[in-house]
């Protein structure tokens, strides 16, 4: 422990000395670190179009590390503390059955759960009409949605079975690929979906201002990657967020460890094994 805590004050000094006062390159969630580029961004304002319109069901689709979990937090942080909105965010949506889907979802939105699968429902259905009533609305955000059971989207279909005027539940499934198979096995729950969004690769331009957006969060406001160094970067990546950041995050481990000042195309080279 002593050990650790050491290394992190070594590592804090010598990032210190690179015009950092913290790590950019943490791959951990950071809202403040969270950069959304043009093509993301334009994912991120269809989904807030679904919620305001109350337009009901939609999937957003992306590769591993193409962000969506980034997207699904941003969107609850921005919903979460909106009095005209009820929020669940269910970070890993693997339900195993339709009744551990009404069961799970039922929790996130404070509701006590019940014996049986009917009653869980009327108790999620009661909840939808109340809130509806009261003009507020209801989002459910579903992270990793392409790990659940076919059986768990009857509780999608049930959800959407009752309607008023608009949709009484927004509900955003965020999942790879695979999850707009899994809609499909379900012909009433896939007729059901507004729109499919799907996050792209980033681009080289925008891929470089996600990396200088987070040097200027950790304070510093020079350039840290030359020119080279950054397409090789990108080329290596494939324009994959999660994996951009990976790369810069060992590229500043052997900047720190060899006393360098920047990244250089000999730095990436050596973190890639190119």
């Amino acid at each position: 422990m002593a050990g650790s805590l050491q290394d992190e004050e070594w590592r804090l000094a010598h990032l210190e000395r690179l015009g950092l006062k913290e790590d950019p390159f943490k791959l951990s969630a950071d809202p403040r670190y969270l950069y959304l580029g043009p093509e993301h961004l334009a994912v991120y304002r269809q989904a807030v179009g679904v919620v305001s319109r109350r337009r009901g069901l939609a999937l957003i689709t992306g590769e591993m590390g193409m962000g969506k979990s980034s997207l699904a937090r941003r969107l609850y942080d921005v919903y979460a503390s909106e009095s005209s909105v009820e929020t669940a965010y269910i970070h890993t949506a693997a339900f195993r059955s339709a009744m551990d889907a009404a069961r799970q979802i039922s929790q996130a939105l404070s509701l006590p759960a019940q014996r049986s699968f009917q009653r869980q429902m009327e108790t999620l259905e009661e909840k939808m009409a109340a809130t509806y009533t009261s003009n507020r609305n209801v989002i459910i955000l579903l992270d990793d949605a392409q790990l659940m059971d076919p059986d768990a989207l009857e509780v999608i279909h049930r959800l959407y079975n009752f309607d008023y005027d608009a949709k009484v539940v927004q509900i955003l499934a965020f999942g790879q690929r695979e999850m707009n198979s899994l809609f499909e096995t379900n012909r009433a729950v896939n007729a059901r979906v507004f729109v499919r969004l799907a996050l792209p690769p980033l681009t080289l331009s925008s891929s470089l201002q996600m990396v200088v957006f987070r040097l200027q969060v950790a304070g510093r406001q020079e350039a840290f990657i030359d020119d080279d160094a950054f397409e090789m970067l990108y080329d290596t990546s494939q324009g994959v967020p999660r994996e951009i950041i990976r790369i810069c995050a060992l590229a500043t481990d052997f900047v720190l460890y060899n006393n360098l000042s920047m990244i250089n195309l000999e730095v990436v080279r050596e973190v890639t094994k190119l």
